[in-house]
């Protein structure tokens, strides 16, 4: 099986690509390493599956890195044109932080959030992929009742959960229209060791 990590050097999808790998995946990582946290830190997350090359640089070497089941490719989704065939695509790429998306910033995250998310939909609706996994955020939910419930209704009260929603519904137009098999996990706040 091969599957496709968007934001793979994140702490949630770096744990994921290691999951992967332990399971005998084949995996490609696909990650733009943004300023949002440093660029060292995603570079550890990363290294238990680049293992067999060094990343100890400031920067890595190349956009591209291989061994013998890992790819990472360092690029921006919205730059590129073509993505790998795959079963598997987990989209965890984002643009992360409530309250970072107000204001100028907001173009940020409606690049990263919604525009990236539709263009990955796109390029795999014509393919066969048993899943197409996407990482939306418990900030759809905003000012809800506790405890919050999955039918809750859904009124997000930032840029930012506008954002995931509009990710959320984006996947549920190419399952309803394409059949691209979608489902959308609303992370809350995620922690823990690394």
């Amino acid at each position: 099986m091969k599957a496709l990590v968007t934001g793979c050097a994140g702490f949630i999808g770096s744990h994921l690509v290691d999951k992967l790998l332990e399971k005998a995946y084949e995996v490609v990582g696909i990650d733009c390493f943004t300023d949002y946290y440093s660029k060292e830190i995603k570079e550890e997350n990363i290294s238990n599956a680049l293992k067999n090359l060094s990343l100890k640089k400031k920067a890595l070497p190349k956009k591209y890195h291989k061994n013998a089941k890992f790819e990472l490719i360092e690029e921006d989704i919205m730059n590129m044109d073509n993505f790998p065939e795959v079963d598997y695509v987990f989209h965890l790429a984002a643009q992360a932080g409530v309250r970072a998306s107000w204001g100028k910033s907001f173009e940020i995250y409606t690049k990263n959030n919604i525009e990236a998310t539709q263009k990955l939909l796109e390029f795999y609706k014509d393919r066969k992929i048993k899943k197409f996994v996407y990482a939306s955020s418990s900030s759809v939910y905003g000012d809800a009742e506790l405890p919050m419930r999955e039918n809750s209704l859904l009124k997000p009260v930032s840029p930012y959960g506008v954002t995931k929603l509009a990710g959320e519904n984006l996947c549920y137009l190419y399952w309803k229209n394409y059949g691209v098999p979608t489902v959308s996990l609303r992370y809350f706040t995620v922690y823990g060791p690394r």
